[in-house]
Order: structure tokens, then C-alpha cells, then sequence
């Protein structure tokens, strides 16, 4: 399972297009999008757009503190290619000061990844559970989640220069 991760859009989505047409030319097929906040409404928006390549992939997404009057969560549980996997924008779990609140609650939920966004800033913390942070659209970078029998590898992808 191929699990492309985005967040913090905040509404630019020229650069959305351009980083999933980059990022299409280094990929296989993409199984799974997610948006992690913060441009729920841009993700929508790309959704035909995505799926002029990957027709029928999973579409998951969750609410930032930015994202106002949308319908998503402001986390879920999905399995991923064996794994479950925690989804949030973070806002909630205070991670611009620490990640053990969302450490907690992706073990509470009894998941092996978290994901989240917020911070603008991509990481990746290995363990049980993996943290990740693919970055921000608006800054040119994603991740690549591949999840195969429940392990986990996780590939960021930067392309710009910030």
C-alpha cells in the first residue's frame, strides 16, 4: 500500500498540482491520498485531478485549525496495508511543543504510525508508533507512506530549495 501524504495546503493550489505532477514522475501508482489539515477545501478540489492518474485510490482527510465549515474529522483510524494508521493535523495534540500527547493517543487507538502536519516542518520519528510528518505543500514537500505487511517505510520528498 502506497499512501501519498500532504498537508498545510493553506490554499495554494498551483503548488499542489505542480508537487503531485513532480511527484507522479518518481512514483508507481498511489493507493491512498491524505490530507493532514489545513487545506481540506484545496484536496477536494484536486480530487479529479488525482484521480485522472489514480482512479481508484482511497481519499482521506482531516481538519487543521485553518480549515473552517469543512466536513472531515479532526482525527481517524484507517488500516494501510496492514497497519493502523492515526491521522490528525495535531493542532489538538499540541506538537509544536511536544509529540507525546500524540504518541499517547495513536497507542491508545492501536495504531503503529501517526501522522500529522501543523508544524510545517517534515519528520520522522521511528518506533511504536512511527511519527510522521510529511511537511507543507506550500513549502514544496510531501511524503511517501509505504505500508507492506504492517511495516512501515516512509520516503520525504522535497522539491524546492526552502
Amino acid at each position: 500500500m502506497r499512501a501519498l501524504l500532504l498537508s498545510d495546503i493553506h490554499g495554494d493550489l498551483t503548488t499542489l498540482r505542480w508537487l503531485l505532477e513532480q511527484v507522479w514522475q518518481q512514483t508507481g501508482p498511489i493507493d491512498a491520498y491524505i490530507c493532514l489539515g489545513d487545506g481540506v477545501r484545496d484536496f477536494e478540489h484536486a480530487e479529479s485531478f488525482i484521480r485522472t492518474r489514480d482512479e481508484h485510490a482511497l481519499m482521506y482527510a482531516v481538519r487543521g485549525n485553518c480549515d473552517f465549515a469543512v466536513n472531515a474529522p479532526v482525527h481517524q483510524v484507517v488500516s494501510l496495508g496492514g497497519a493502523q494508521v492515526y491521522m490528525t493535523h495535531g493542532h489538538y495534540h499540541r506538537v509544536k511543543s511536544t509529540l507525546s500527547y500524540l504518541r499517547d493517543a495513536a497507542h491508545e487507538a492501536g495504531c503503529s504510525i501517526a501522522l500529522y502536519g501543523h508544524t510545517h516542518a517534515a519528520d520522522v520519528e521511528p518506533g511504536v508508533p512511527m511519527l510522521v510528518n510529511p511537511g507543507s505543500v506550500k513549502d514544496d514537500r510531501c511524503a511517501l507512506l509505504e505500508v507492506n505487511d504492517g511495516k512501515p517505510r516512509v520516503r520525504l520528498i522535497n522539491l524546492g530549495f526552502k
